[in-house]
């Protein structure tokens, strides 16, 4: 008998420029505004999913009614302007899928990195993670954007360290 995978069960893997999300070392916040993110991100590529709305769903849980709408303007913004500045395709993992949302692809981990290092203060780093992500076009609307993002955010934690014995 023929068995089909589940959706959560895909059973992918990290290929050598991706890196599976628990070692990414998102906080609290880092962590929900890139499923917000893999939402908007499924909006784009297919308008008929209206995915858009579970990513203010979730906006609104993880940062409250207040502000998580905000975020969700602000995320877009940033998304907009980063989409304006690549000339190729931003590579996201699915929101959906157990297998495909534990990976962190190269374009993700450079957008997570440009809002760590905004939100630790790294300017010089965000930039350089910007740089690479809109491949050397202007960075300038996008440093923007995540730095307008990042003012609304929880202030940044360090994620908690694993014992070497474990």
């Amino acid at each position: 008998m023929h068995q089909s995978k589940s959706q959560s069960h895909c059973g992918r893997r990290p290929d050598q420029k991706e890196i599976l999300r628990t070692d990414a070392r998102f906080d609290y916040t880092e962590d929900h505004i890139l499923t917000i993110a893999r939402f908007f991100f499924q909006s784009f590529a297919s308008p008929q999913s209206h995915a858009w709305l579970r990513a203010s769903d979730i906006a609104q849980a993880a940062f409250g009614d207040e502000i998580g709408p905000i975020i969700a303007a602000r995320l877009v913004d940033v998304l907009r302007s980063v989409r304006e500045a690549r000339r190729s395709v931003f590579h996201f993992n699915s929101p959906v899928c157990d297998g495909c949302a534990a990976i962190v692809s190269e374009h993700e981990r450079r957008l997570m990195g440009a809002l760590q290092a905004v939100r630790r203060g790294n300017a010089g780093r965000a930039q350089t993670e910007l740089m690479m992500l809109c491949e050397g076009n202007n960075i300038t609307q996008s440093l923007g954007a995540i730095t307008r993002l990042s003012v609304m955010l929880p202030m940044a934690q360090m994620p908690a360290e694993v014992p070497a014995d474990v």
